[in-house]
């Protein structure tokens, strides 16, 4: 479940797992916001068609920002499958093509717990230091693929 913001603008300090339809609901209104979510319902069916883990998502998309300018997200993808990637599921993994093309900050790691923790910790945070909270898609029992 996805909690309300606690000062009208971040989520809670937290990890919050959610479902991508869920994440739609919650930061999908808007022509920006939808326009958003519709480029990434496309990647998060190609991603978990690539074996990838999970999805964490930070950033102005999920703040009570208006018109975040991207989506802010670290794909999680697994350790042992990187060299055996397909070129579509690599270009998940390049921030220049996704920066340029799709308008997102995007980071990936492999499955490693203790580099997710220290990735996340650094975007559990805004700008200016204030602890917010982030949202994990667990692309492994993600339902509700939007063909």
């Amino acid at each position: 479940m996805i909690p309300n913001f606690f000062d009208d603008q971040f989520l809670p300090d937290g990890d919050y797992e959610a479902t991508w339809i869920e994440v739609q609901e919650r930061f999908g209104s808007g022509q920006t916001r939808k326009d958003l979510c519709e480029q990434m319902s496309k990647f998060i069916q190609i991603a978990k068609c690539c074996g990838f883990r999970a999805v964490y998502l930070f950033g102005s998309f999920i703040s009570g920002k208006d018109n975040p300018n991207d989506i802010d997200l670290m794909w999680v993808y697994r350790q042992e499958t990187f060299e055996s990637l397909r070129p579509g599921c690599r270009e998940l993994l390049n921030y220049e093509t996704m920066k340029s093309r799709w308008h997102w900050d995007m980071f990936c790691c492999s499955d490693d717990q203790t580099i997710i923790e220290y990735l996340l910790t650094g975007f559990r945070k805004s700008k200016t230091g204030t602890k917010r909270g982030i949202i994990k898609i667990d692309l492994e029992r993600y339902e509700g693929l939007i063909l």
